[in-house]
């Protein structure tokens, strides 16, 4: 009998001591699969979005210039590079791009960038610096800022079109997605903005139209409408990532049952 009570304790004891080293075990295997866990999904984030911007990407001497394009359109179609650009526009140290300057001196329809850091004044608009603003034509020409997508995505797109002049704007503002309107409004006064924010899934090649018309009054005068746009891709979660972080809580969860 005591031999049986001894060879009881013993085994408790062995148990006892087994606990010890199988709870570190098990912790060693959570502490491992979190580790793993975290990493995969670092991997499964997505990566950093592609980001454009129509005034920050500005060139006034490449035209096309990557994915932005700058002319004109005739009734909402019809766009027509632009092909004249100015340095320096009446000597104000506003840069971009000009219609025909024989058909009337100011160049209408223009767009045009401040380039520089500080505001600059011209007639009754201040263009503040880093500002990107359209000018309708005299024949109703619209000015057309084109984006066109480089690769098939979903894209948030937000713009904000508002008037620079001091005598208060008139214009008719539009964003065209392959020639159909997603977007239409109008800028009465200064700024008065108007602003546009969706997601579109696009094809590659797809068009985004930035336009600006003549307004109510069918008018060019007092017309100078500044265009802030912004176009974000939005990044699709790394699928190896996602398939490896499945992978890790199928293989932890039989860890610890083995336990």
């Amino acid at each position: 009998m005591n031999k049986l009570i001894i060879s009881n304790r013993q085994s408790t004891n062995l148990t006892t001591e087994r606990n010890p080293v199988m709870s570190s075990s098990k912790k060693s295997v959570v502490i491992a699969t979190f580790a793993t866990l975290f990493y995969l999904a670092a991997l499964a984030l997505p990566s950093t979005a592609q980001t454009y911007n129509a005034a920050g990407d500005f060139s006034a001497t490449s035209n096309p210039n990557a994915v932005w394009s700058y002319g004109s359109l005739s009734l909402l179609s019809g766009f027509t590079l632009t092909t004249s650009n100015v340095a320096s526009y009446g000597g104000t140290g506003l840069s971009g791009w000009v219609g025909n300057l024989d058909a009337r001196p100011d160049g209408i329809p223009y767009i045009l960038h401040n380039g520089t850091a500080n505001p600059i004044t011209l007639v009754n608009s201040t263009y503040q610096p880093g500002q990107l603003a359209l000018q309708a034509g005299l024949n109703g020409q619209y000015s057309d800022v084109r984006w066109t997508a480089p690769f098939s995505s979903s894209f948030s797109i937000a713009a904000t079109f508002s008037g620079l002049s001091s005598a208060g704007d008139s214009s008719d503002v539009h964003i065209l997605l392959n020639g159909t309107s997603i977007f239409d409004a109008n800028v009465n006064g200064s700024p008065n903005p108007q602003s546009y924010s969706g997601l579109q899934t696009l094809a590659a090649g797809a068009i985004l139209d930035f336009i600006s018309g003549t307004g109510n009054d069918g008018s060019p005068n007092e017309g100078n409408t500044a265009l802030a746009a912004s176009i974000i891709a939005v990044p699709e979660p790394n699928t190896v990532g996602l398939v490896g972080m499945a992978f890790g809580c199928l293989l932890s969860i039989r860890l610890l049952k083995r336990k």
